[in-house]
Parts: C-alpha cells; structure tokens; sequence
C-alpha cells in the first residue's frame, strides 16, 4: 500500500492523522508532492514505517534544512522513480500532465499544488492529485491510499 499526500501546510494535527492511518495500513511508500512548509512538519512525517520520497512545493521555506532534515529524500522536481518495478512521475505543481499521460511512460503520475482531488486513468497511466493535505483550502484534509498492484484508490480524509 502507498500514501500519496500533498499541501500539507504545517497542519500538524492532519499530518498525524494521516501518519496514523498509514501505519495502519501499512503503508510502504509515501510519496509527499510538495508543501510540507516547516521542518518540524516533516519531522512528523517521517515518524512514518515506510519509505518516503518527497519534492518541494512552491511553499516550502527552509530548503536546506528540509532537504537535511529528509535526508535528500525531499528534492526538487519534477523526478522520476523506479518504486517497486512501477515508474512514477512525481512533482508538485502540474507540469505537461496531458503529455505526460499520452507519453504512457509512466504507470503513474503524482503532483499536488491545486488542493484538489484528481484521478485520471489513459491507458496504462493513472494520474493523481490527493487533494488539500491541510484542509485549509478543501473542506476536508483529505489524502490517498494506493494499491499499485491494482492501481485501486480509496481517497481517506479527515
């Protein structure tokens, strides 16, 4: 199982609920695209039993720290990652989603940016954006829960 999560914006209370459904599910991988904001908030996310893989956000403030703090698993994107024999695309703000959809060379294709949810399936590829992290934007912090053996999503929100 997989986390996927953005614009989680310093929202302590968020991230440790999402922290603890994750370890739950025991989740493997967490794929953070872009504005965890603060160290100490990454502090809480990397209490996390899973690997995580991260790309900073337009928000993000203490780059050197954070990248220090991830130890370098939170860089600059977009990136480009070999997780569990699955490519994935990962950034925060979109960039060239529809190309990179039709390209089909990724079987999926994580940003974040718009604290909006969006799942888009072309052929092979499944495109997601898991929403407000925070909930400061959305009703509802609000993250996603990814089978990549099946590509099943279940949207979880606070």
């Amino acid at each position: 199982m997989w986390l996927i999560i953005s614009d989680t914006h310093d929202n302590l209370h968020s991230i440790e609920k999402f922290v603890e459904e994750a370890n739950r599910r025991k989740v493997t991988h967490v794929f953070h695209c872009g504005d965890v904001v603060s160290p100490f908030a990454l502090l809480r996310l990397l209490k996390l039993e899973a690997e995580f893989h991260g790309v900073f956000g337009n928000n993000d403030g203490e780059w050197l720290l954070l990248s220090q703090r991830s130890s370098g698993r939170l860089v600059k994107g977009p990136v480009e990652l070999v997780v569990d024999g699955k490519k994935v695309a990962m950034m925060h703000e979109p960039f060239a989603l529809e190309a990179l959809l039709e390209s089909q060379h990724y079987d999926f294709i994580f940003y974040g940016h718009t604290h909006k949810l969006d799942f888009r399936r072309q052929g092979k590829t499944l495109l997601v954006n898991p929403g407000d992290g925070s909930g400061y934007i959305a009703e509802r912090p609000s993250a996603v829960f990814l089978d990549p053996e099946t590509g099943q999503i279940d949207v979880y929100q606070i």
